[in-house]
């Protein structure tokens, strides 16, 4: 049965690009340098240390302003985590899967005549606008 929004045929055919795209060398990339990075003690400890620097830089920016002082050390630490192999490794594989679900959603969005992506991510919807 389906539902009020979606028919079984926009479900099946949603369903259907889902699996093709897990099944691309760029999704299957993906997945495999995460899965690497996460299982990586001395990458995540840098990606920790990179989120800890940039908390403190918003901490500071909302007592004061930021000298250049700040900045170098998230920097500094910035460079040294994107110079890590697995890290660097794990965000090429994520720009090239953001390219390919870009690239589909260019082809959705010439299909349908409208940017599919932005109006998908709209979090609020005025009633008249649902689907049938």
């Amino acid at each position: 049965m389906g539902s009020l929004f979606m028919s079984d045929d926009v479900k099946d055919a949603a369903r259907s690009l889902a699996e093709k795209i897990i099944t691309t060398q760029s999704f299957q990339d993906f997945e495999s340098t995460r899965s690497i990075l996460v299982n990586n003690i001395e990458a995540m400890g840098l990606l920790h240390k990179l989120e800890e620097a940039q908390e403190r830089l918003n901490h500071i920016a909302l007592q004061r302003e930021v000298t250049d002082e700040d900045f170098a050390e998230m920097e500094e630490v910035r460079q040294k985590a994107f110079s890590h192999p697995v890290i660097l490794s794990y965000f090429q594989a994520q720009d090239r899967l953001v390219s390919l679900l870009q690239e589909i959603n260019s082809e959705m969005s010439s299909i349908l005549g409208f940017d599919f992506a932005s109006s998908a991510a709209q979090t609020e919807r005025e009633p008249e606008e649902e689907w049938e």
